[in-house]
């Protein structure tokens, strides 16, 4: 695993390995894109990084809305911020049954939460054990999260949702 804009001669080996064009030794946009899609996509490249998930995921077979699952997690005045949220983070839209988007930082689902905060957050919030990309986990824990902490997790599309 490699930090974000880590210089050095493994990241010299690894870009040689992934073919890139532009061999500059730094582990930036380019790079983490393209090792993601060596290790078999965004989703994949989580589990690889963090293979603690994989142990004993648990998965709920819900079909329900990121709509639903707002209403179901969110008081009622903090439903509009939430799909307010989920649409700046991920692009989630209130008819979407699930949502496996990835960012560069490894942030995962509707409501992107940082992988490397998972277990310990989604413990926290009653659904350890629960994959990150798993509909009602996510939002569950961002409703944790908020209730519990306020809304400055998702600040960096603050600019996108606005204020709560």
């Amino acid at each position: 695993m490699y930090g974000m804009y880590q210089r050095g001669p493994d990241v010299v080996n690894l870009q040689m390995v992934l073919g890139l064009s532009a061999v500059d030794g730094i582990y930036g946009p380019v790079t983490r894109a393209a090792h993601m899609e060596y290790l078999g996509g965004p989703q994949q490249a989580v589990y690889v990084f963090y293979p603690e998930l994989v142990d004993g995921l648990r998965a709920s077979s819900s079909t329900q809305t990121l709509t639903e699952l707002v209403d179901r997690f969110f008081r009622p005045d903090d439903r509009t911020w939430a799909l307010k949220v989920a649409l700046c983070e991920s692009s989630g839209l209130p008819h979407h049954t699930g949502s496996t988007e990835v960012s560069s930082a490894l942030a995962v689902g509707w409501f992107q939460h940082l992988v490397r905060y998972w277990g310990d957050r989604s413990d926290r919030a009653g659904y350890g054990g629960w994959d990150p990309f798993d509909s009602e986990a996510n939002v569950a824990v961002a409703a944790w999260l908020f209730y519990t902490s306020g809304p400055q997790h998702w600040n960096p599309s603050r600019t996108c949702w606005g204020e709560q």
